[in-house]
């Protein structure tokens, strides 16, 4: 039985799991999400590694807990770049192809973390 924090983590990687589908998708294509939109994501995704740091590292195993801890100073960086606009100028086709990838790459670290979470 999941507990009320692991299933509100679970909505939330839910949640998480589309945002990096849709990142993926747009950014194999050269594209990105408009910046209104992107402001509410990069801060929703430094609230979502910075609430699993908190609330679900003891269920994680190790390879996966630093994965998440590596994520969450990705994510606190990333935002403050972003809201800041030094993201932009690397807002090229060809780079965010490499972002697509990137983003594929955490999207299989949300599903492993669904998955030790159900488990």
């Amino acid at each position: 039985m999941l507990t009320l924090p692991a299933l509100i983590m679970l909505a939330a990687s839910v949640v998480m799991v589309l945002i990096h589908a849709a990142g993926a998708y747009l950014g194999f294509r050269g594209l990105t999400v408009p910046r209104g939109i992107g402001v509410y994501v990069s801060i929703y995704e430094s609230l979502y590694y910075l609430s699993l740091t908190t609330l679900m590292l003891s269920i994680l195993p190790i390879w996966l807990t630093v994965l998440v801890i590596i994520m969450l100073i990705t994510h606190l960086i990333g935002t403050y770049m972003y809201l800041r606009g030094y993201l932009a100028s690397y807002a090229s086709p060809s780079s965010l192809r490499y972002y697509g990838v990137y983003e594929s790459f955490e999207l299989a670290i949300i599903l492993a973390i669904i998955t030790y979470m159900v488990l």
